[in-house]
Formats: C-alpha cells, structure tokens, sequence
C-alpha cells in the first residue's frame, strides 16, 4: 500500500542586500569603500589599493550605491584622476 504524500517545504530566497565594498574602475579590485557624511553633504570614495580618494557633494536621500555610482560616472567622464 502505498504511503500518504508527502508535502515539500517552501525554500525563502534570501533578500539581496546592497554591498558594502566595491569593486574599483582603476585598479579592478574589490576594495572601494564609501563614507557617507550626511551633516556635510559629502561622500568620501576611497580605494584601499590604489589609494584614489574622493569627495562627492551628494544629496541628502543618496545610499553608498548611489554615492559609488556617482564616483564611476566621473571617474570614466575622465573627471577624476588616478595617481
């Protein structure tokens, strides 16, 4: 006789979270961290291995995501650069 069927588990998928090291544009390396200072409106881009740093002037509703992106954007601009 056969056996009364079992029923499957549901697997919950993690939710993504946002990273907090990036990878760098210049040297390609995970190692960009960002620094939000809210009270001055300013983020401080910093790679631990080519050592490029930046200030960014950025909005109040900005995330380290957006400030990185920003970074990015001016950094291929040719806006910033590398020592």
């Amino acid at each position: 006789m056969g056996g009364r069927k079992r029923r499957r588990k549901i697997l919950k998928r993690p939710p993504k979270r946002i990273p907090k090291v990036f990878s760098c544009p210049h040297c390609d390396t995970r190692s960009v961290t960002v620094e939000l200072d809210r009270k001055r409106g300013v983020a401080i881009v910093q790679c631990g291995n080519c050592r490029l740093k930046v200030e960014i002037k950025i909005p109040e509703v900005f995330e380290e995501v957006h400030a990185f992106n920003k970074f990015v954007d001016l950094y291929y601009e040719g806006k910033i650069e590398a020592l």
